[in-house]
């Protein structure tokens, strides 16, 4: 795939995502009887706009890395009218606001089944994929293909039993039985910290990959534990990032995404990109649903609040709130974009 291709791609991707969160929003507050203002993706001047028969103007800008939808008397006092977002139910409001991040997990669990429904799932095997010249491995003479039969005489079942005995060596030999062609083979091999920073004993090799395909219901079934998968360890990932500081510099904003993306699709194709899909999906769902000002958490948060103290929040108030919040969010993100643009060079 040519890497204008990949680029061009990589960027309707991110428009794709961007778009089903707003269409989220929009979908769910016309169903709720919520009446919407504008709706609009992109960001950046104005290529054209139309106003439709259903009384929303629709909107598209140059650069497709963004997008909204505004309701009727959003950020705004307007009294005595019921068709306004803040005299509307905290209900429908709230669901409103959580139809972008739901739309956005949905999504995720849809690529994750197309993903491994189509395309299959790849699974590491106890077979040699790579062997690593000089070290333990090579030295005892292991090759790429042979596969693990039995471990310190312990049957092998996946990749698991064979690297959990060999880290938990302490240095000390470890009897491999092998299938080499359809001959079993016994071979010692004494494994050695190789990778300071692991801490763990090692023999030097990649184990391979097989392609495992799944039927449609445990397709269906491991999409959805993929998409909670992937939401836990952007959990992890920002907790390490609040509290130590870690992974500060895997932080990409929407220029590194696509560039990552890119990346992604020049070496795996269509496969890496459904792939992708979802991990991006997740990301944008789950980013969207933090208690940050501007961004849909908080806003939910907001009506938490009006829904326990009884009494509607000065909306002129809240949107002042998500102003500084949305800005201060992108004073923060300065140096990741300065950074993304700088990886492109």
């Amino acid at each position: 795939m040519s890497t204008v291709l990949t680029w061009a791609s990589a960027i309707i991707l991110l428009g794709i995502v961007i778009f089903v969160h707003e269409l989220g929003h929009f979908y769910s507050a016309r169903k709720a009887g919520i009446k919407v203002k504008s709706f609009g993706m992109g960001f950046g001047p104005k290529l054209f706009s139309w106003n439709g028969k259903d009384g929303v103007q629709y909107v598209l800008r140059l650069l497709p890395l963004g997008g909204y939808c505004r309701y009727y008397g959003e950020d705004e006092t307007i009294e005595n009218d019921e068709d306004a977002f803040y005299n509307q139910p905290v209900g429908k409001r709230a669901l409103s606001t959580f139809a972008g991040p739901l739309m956005n997990f949905v999504t995720a669990v849809v690529a994750f089944f197309l993903f491994l429904a189509v395309f299959g799932e790849l699974i590491t095997v106890p077979v040699i994929g790579e062997v690593n010249a000089g070290q333990p491995a090579a030295e005892s003479g292991l090759l790429v293909g042979d596969r693990f039969v039995r471990v310190n005489g312990a049957e092998v079942k996946n990749t698991a039993d064979v690297s959990n005995v060999i880290s938990k060596s302490d240095g000390e030999p470890v009897e491999l039985t092998i299938d080499r062609h359809g001959s079993l083979i016994g071979v010692v091999v004494v494994p050695e910290i190789i990778d300071p920073e692991a801490g763990r004993a090692m023999i030097g090799i990649t184990y391979a990959f097989e392609t495992q395909r799944h039927g449609v219901w445990d397709s269906a079934v491991s999409a959805v534990k993929m998409t909670g998968l992937s939401a836990m360890s952007i959990f992890d990932f920002l907790k390490g990032l609040v509290t130590r500081g870690q992974g500060a510099g895997d932080v990409v904003g929407p220029i590194g995404t696509i560039q990552v993306v890119a990346q992604e699709t020049r070496v795996g194709g269509f496969r890496a990109y459904i792939a992708m899909l979802g991990i991006i999906s997740v990301s944008l769902g789950f980013f969207n649903l933090l208690p940050i000002p501007g961004l849909d958490g908080s806003r939910l948060l907001f009506l938490l609040v009006e829904k326990i103290r009884g009494k509607r929040i000065d909306p002129n108030k809240e949107g002042m709130v998500h102003l500084i919040g949305i800005g201060l969010l992108l004073l923060l993100m300065i140096p990741v974009y300065i950074r993304d643009i700088v990886k492109l060079f």
